[in-house]
């Protein structure tokens, strides 16, 4: 076991070429708009044509009329939401913004599926473990942070697939895997896309597609032979997981139902948990900062929080991993309000916290 000090997403029509497009950007700089951007016709085309020189530069040009139409209006609502002063946090021209709202809400950039409380084992509140550590809170940190700890991959992508699901339940395995073991492993979500019958691109269910981690194991991320599996392509493909050499398995699954801030605070402190939130259009364009909504409990999109902190002038918040590459939001992260008065928490992500369990 690790020895850790403790301190402290349906438009299908959609061209092929978004696909390779949205993949390919990792670590995409954002590209600043301004007032003199919006000036004119002329400006904005120059400024659309600098943001295809870093997100969609073989687009078709065929396309290029209708997605600078929806791109010009997205620059104009980022610029205009970013001269507020009321919202501690900014927006940003990224891999979507020449997207129209329907190819967004598709699900095919998120893909969190309804959970089918009947079929699953809830917890209500805390557990065994919760409870002791709620006992002893005073040693709970005010701040943590997964990432310093070596219980954190990089940033992945999932690109033009609605595969939130299988990235989310994955970095949750990754994390309590180092954790317990003392290595950190990058795990396969194309494998779980491929293998675990429990969604595909259009969507998936994250808290069942645990079941196949604990029956099967998970395989590394890598070219070459079993147990290395495949790489990720954002697409379902056929199944080639070798059942005989699985890397990493989990002995359970548990889901945390309407908990609350502190009792994901404290499982949190134990390990990455998944949580799935409202991915709204203002969630989208997160660039930078503390986001604090609007937005509401329509759960949509699967993602990980890593850790929690304060900022400064004293403002809480969720430290969340998300699977649209380094180039969105903070190099791939959203910082997301905590203790906002609603019981179902900021874009819902107290309603269905839930992780892996592993002994050892």
């Amino acid at each position: 076991m690790m020895k850790v000090q403790r301190m402290g997403g349906v438009v299908l029509a959609a061209a092929a070429v978004l696909l390779a497009a949205v993949v390919a950007v990792a670590a995409a700089e954002l590209v600043p708009v301004t007032d003199k951007d919006l000036e004119s016709e002329a400006s904005l085309w120059s400024l659309y044509q600098r943001w295809l020189s870093v997100y969609n530069g073989s687009l078709d040009l065929g396309e290029k009329p209708s997605r600078f139409e929806t791109f010009k209006k997205d620059a104009r609502y980022v610029n205009e939401f970013n001269k507020r002063e009321d919202v501690p946090y900014k927006l940003g021209l990224n891999q979507f913004s020449d997207l129209t709202d329907e190819e967004l809400d598709s699900g095919m950039f998120t893909g969190a599926l309804p959970e089918d409380a009947g079929n699953v084992s809830l917890s209500s509140g805390m557990t065994d473990d919760d409870e002791l550590l709620a006992s002893t809170a005073g040693k709970v940190p005010a701040k943590w942070d997964w990432r310093h700890h070596g219980a954190v991959t990089p940033v992945k992508n999932q690109g033009h697939c609605g595969s939130c699901w299988a990235f989310s339940m994955v970095a949750s395995v990754e994390g309590i895997n180092a954790i317990k073991r003392g290595k950190l492993r990058t795990l396969s979500e194309q494998e779980v896309l491929d293998c675990s019958g429990d969604g595909s691109c259009k969507g998936g269910h994250t808290y069942e597609s645990f079941d196949h981690a604990i029956k099967h194991g998970l395989a590394l991320d890598q070219h070459g032979n079993p147990p290395y599996y495949p790489a990720y392509v954002a697409q379902k493909k056929k199944c080639r997981f070798n059942p005989k050499k699985p890397v990493v398995k989990i002995n359970g699954k548990r889901m945390m139902r309407d908990t609350t801030e502190a009792q994901l605070r404290w499982r949190v402190y134990k390990q990455p948990v998944s949580v799935v939130v409202e991915a709204n259009r203002a969630f989208k364009r997160y660039s930078e900062g503390v986001f604090t909504g609007p937005c509401g409990t329509r759960l949509n999109h699967a993602v990980l929080v890593v850790g929690y902190g304060t900022t400064a002038n004293g403002v809480n918040y969720w430290i969340v991993k998300n699977s649209w590459g380094k180039g969105w939001g903070e190099n791939g992260y959203i910082r997301m309000k905590r203790n906002v008065g609603t019981k179902a928490g900021l874009c819902g992500i107290y309603k269905k916290p839930m992780y892996p369990i592993k002994n050892k």
